[in-house]
């Protein structure tokens, strides 16, 4: 298993438990809950410290488990990273053109039905703005991990 492969497996799961504290802090059951923007401002500092040392901490075993060897990159990892980039920045365009339709039809047919995501509360913006970040940082560790595996 290359080592960018091993990251990407590392990477995603701390990833998927980091999103599961946050989404503890933000949600309750499906409803997002309000919080004041310090509260906010707490968890988001937590998810950011969590994230940082996590990938510092998986960087650093990863050097050690390979008895400090330098790994030479060849094309094919390069070509892997350049695809994985993409797939994380089509997702994220892909997820924003939704978010906009999403407040653009709220706006339209306000009158007719309750939104489902309320964008005029700040916790409700934070939650999903944040969520997409998560996301698209999920998608490109598994399009790494998918593209070494094929």
């Amino acid at each position: 298993m290359a080592r960018a492969e091993q990251y990407s497996w590392a990477s995603l799961v701390t990833l998927v438990v980091i999103f599961g504290w946050f989404q503890m802090r933000m949600l309750d059951g499906w409803t997002i809950v309000d919080q004041p923007a310090s509260t906010l401002f707490g968890i988001y500092l937590g998810v950011i410290a969590a994230a940082t040392l996590a990938e510092i901490a998986i960087a650093v075993a990863l050097k050690l488990l390979s008895r400090g060897q330098a790994v030479e990159r060849d094309e094919r990892d390069l070509a892997i990273e350049a695809r994985a980039n993409q797939n994380e920045r089509v997702f994220i365009i892909a997820a924003v053109n939704v978010l906009i339709w999403q407040i653009l039809w709220e706006g339209m047919w306000a009158a007719h039905a309750r939104p489902p995501i309320d964008f005029t509360r700040l916790p409700a913006l934070f939650f999903v703005l944040f969520a997409l970040l998560f996301g698209g940082e999920m998608v490109k560790r598994v399009s790494t991990i998918w593209l070494y595996r094929r």
